[in-house]
């Protein structure tokens, strides 16, 4: 591969480097070797799949045949990253995604997600997908190696009408990123202010949903300040911190300004199917049943 003109999976690189780790470091490189289809990618990328696994390699490499793979295999959710194309800016314009400003207490980053304007014919499921992915692969980059993330669903305004602009390749492909691929040690998420059809949707994602997920979701009809500290929370949740809105402008700017053409290089992190030695199993990418990625479940 060629080389990049910025430094991947961490914009500003990883500082200070995880020590102690040479040997799990060296024995994927070592595989990665003899996997002619992957990419060339960093000891930096090598230092964040490990940590998402807890340093488990077999898993590690799973997730790394897994995070590539899907990243060539569906490039309606991984190619366009270019955060001021149109379909982005739909999305960044009708969405809220922030991180906030505070951890847990047990150093956990928490992220939010909402809509801000519920007119559900603007919506496009992929394009939402997309976004959703790029605004997390930016959070890995900012937050360098994390102990864990929470994430916070906020439903409220929420309608069957939004439940129709669902697709179910993209909700596919999501839900095994998600499971299976996505670099980080997820803790918990919580789904809030749970719509009257929340059975419907589950009813459409529960066969996509391994049981170590299952163990990580919380439904309720409350808010955000229910389930979480309200010292963590924007002040449109009675917490102290900005409200989401300036929250979501302020790293809407970050994305747009500094990670742009980080974003756009990035599109190159994935498999050539091409030099593929071997064909994964139908199974693994088709149906989605490949084994979800080793999570440490509190």
């Amino acid at each position: 591969m060629a080389a990049t003109k910025y430094s991947h999976p961490f914009l500003n690189g990883l500082k200070p480097i995880v020590e102690g780790r040479d040997e799990e470091i060296q024995q994927i490189k070592e595989w990665m070797k003899s996997q002619p289809h992957l990419p060339y990618i960093s000891d930096e990328y090598v230092l964040l799949f490990l940590h998402s696994n807890y340093f488990k390699v077999k898993e590690t490499k799973d997730t790394i045949e897994c995070y590539f793979t899907l990243r060539n295999n569906t490039p309606d959710l991984f190619s366009n990253r270019d955060p001021l194309s149109p379909k982005n800016k739909t999305i960044l314009d009708i969405t809220h995604m922030v991180a906030l400003p505070k951890q847990t207490e047990e150093g956990y980053h928490v992220l939010l997600y909402r809509l801000s304007d519920l007119d559900y014919s603007k919506l496009n499921f992929a394009d939402a997908v997309r976004v959703f992915c790029m605004f997390n692969d930016v959070k890995l980059s900012e937050d360098r190696l994390s102990e864990g993330y929470v994430v916070i669903f906020d439903m409220k305004g929420c309608n069957l009408g939004h439940l129709t602009r669902v697709t179910l390749p993209a909700l596919r492909a999501f839900m095994h990123y998600i499971q299976s691929a996505h670099p980080c040690r997820l803790k918990k998420i919580h789904v809030v202010h749970t719509v009257s059809f929340i059975n419907q949707v589950m009813y459409l994602i529960k066969p996509l949903i391994h049981s170590n997920l299952l163990d990580l979701l919380n439904f309720t009809s409350e808010g955000p300040e229910a389930i979480v500290d309200k010292e963590l929370l924007p002040e449109d949740y009675g917490g102290p911190a900005p409200p989401v809105k300036q929250l979501h402008e302020e790293q809407r700017r970050n994305m747009e300004e500094n990670y742009r053409e980080w974003l756009i290089e990035s599109e190159i992190f994935k498999v050539d199917e091409k030099k593929r030695i071997k064909k994964p199993s139908k199974g693994m990418f088709a149906s989605f049943t490949s084994s979800f990625k080793s999570l440490d479940i509190d």
